[in-house]
């Protein structure tokens, strides 16, 4: 990649429509959105983006902190969409911490905000994510695709079949153009604090799997969130209530098949004014 004639925030655009912007996770890409681009893509101008300092975007001074980082992204982002549109944000953890914050700043252009198991909590100790690091592999080509595989179980997949040579190629590419620390963002502690200044449709989707030792699902389950909630069915089934309404997925970025009622596109179709805010936790019968 030529650096020097990188755009600042690159995007892949594609379909006709409403706007719909896809903000990826951290060591990600566009191609996060990979599987959901195409359906998209029937229904709305699709504009997924590559952060800066990751894909095909410029790269950010190594030293710059979270909040400078989400000032970077908004004032590159007006500059991509100027006007009054109405725009509509799905993001990934990482990238939900981002759009969550770029939604308060524009508001009231975000109509829909959808949230897959978000970041942007405080940051909090947790158990050590089991993690390889990719220095390991050095030059040797297989060792890197092999912890590349295996980070990926810990952090976005739960069924080993789910990781094909193409998974792998995509992992491969993202991490080698990663170039600015997420955590500086994921755990910068913005995400409350930015919901509890939104009035737009409001979606979270946090995955049975998601929910480990090093990434609880009662982030969730806190006063600084359950004040924003009006009491839905959606939420008392993440409290804990039995609810056979719930679908029955292990992780939900990965999906092969639409989810009736939980799909990106389901949620971003609605018109503003249907119901404020639903939190959805997919279980699974069984876990491993």
């Amino acid at each position: 990649m030529d650096e020097a004639a990188a755009p600042a925030m690159a995007v892949r655009r594609s379909g006709s429509g409403r706007d719909v912007v896809l903000f990826h996770g951290g060591m990600g890409s566009w191609k996060h959105w990979i599987r959901n681009i195409e359906p998209l893509s029937t229904r709305f101008t699709v504009h997924a983006l590559d952060h800066p300092s990751y894909g095909a975007s410029a790269r950010v001074p190594r030293d710059m902190t979270g909040p400078a980082y989400l000032d970077l992204v908004h004032g590159l982002f007006t500059g991509m969409f100027p006007g009054e549109a109405p725009l509509r944000f799905a993001g990934f953890s990482f990238g939900a911490a981002i759009a969550a914050n770029l939604a308060r700043r524009l508001a009231p252009r975000v109509t829909h905000l959808c949230l897959v198991s978000p970041a942007g909590f405080p940051t909090r100790r947790f158990g050590e994510r089991p993690t390889r690091s990719y220095r390991e592999a050095g030059d040797a080509e297989k060792l890197f695709r092999e912890i590349c595989r295996h980070n990926l179980l810990v952090n976005m997949l739960s069924d080993p079949a789910s990781i094909s040579e193409e998974t792998l190629d995509i992992q491969a590419e993202c991490v080698r153009r990663a170039r600015f620390n997420s955590r500086k963002v994921s755990g910068g502690g913005t995400l409350l604090g930015d919901l509890a200044q939104l009035t737009c449709r409001i979606r979270l989707l946090w995955g049975e799997r998601d929910d480990s030792q090093f990434r609880p699902a009662d982030l969730l389950d806190r006063p600084g969130l359950q004040s924003l909630l009006p009491r839905l069915p959606q939420y008392q089934a993440f409290l804990g209530s039995q609810s056979p309404s719930i679908a029955p997925v292990g992780s939900v970025m990965m999906v092969n098949e639409p989810i009736p009622g939980t799909s990106v596109a389901s949620f971003i179709t609605v018109a503003p004014s249907d119901l404020a805010l639903s939190v959805v936790l997919f279980r699974s019968s069984t876990s491993t």
